[in-house]
């Protein structure tokens, strides 16, 4: 499992990519097109590798962040009533977009990756901003 620790205002955050089920039997790392267009904004995601996330994550973590409106129902379903205050959609945090879900970019054409990365760069700096308040 592979994490990447990054500081924030009240000390260190554990981040982590998983899923509810994996998707292409791969090795749970980013495809080529989403590494090349994190790759063109200064991210190397070349070391991240996702896991399927398990009900102890939602004990673990006090915060973990759903893509979209259909796997936030997964998850939710994974957290139970206890611990679904923990769960949220990433894009809540977003500040520019109105989306409540981040599209998969592999539908969009070229320009999905960019899209997606704008969307998700605008809901990061929105749940920093959450973060430093709290």
């Amino acid at each position: 499992m592979h994490g990447k620790h990054l500081p924030l205002a009240h000390g260190r955050g554990d981040f982590q990519k998983a899923g509810h089920r994996c998707r292409d039997g791969g090795d749970g790392g980013f495809g080529r097109h989403a590494q090349k267009a994190a790759a063109k904004r200064g991210y190397d995601l070349s070391a991240l590798r996702a896991r399927t996330i398990e009900g102890a994550d939602f004990r673990r973590f006090d915060l973990i962040l759903a893509m979209d409106q259909e796997h936030h129902a997964i998850l939710s379903r994974i957290a139970g009533s206890s611990a679904e205050h923990k769960l949220k959609l990433m894009m809540s945090y977003a500040r520019r977009f109105k989306e409540r879900d981040v599209p998969d970019p592999y539908y969009g054409g070229p320009q999905g990756f960019e899209r997606m990365l704008d969307m998700l760069e605008d809901a990061a700096k929105g749940l920093l901003e959450s973060l430093h308040r709290d």
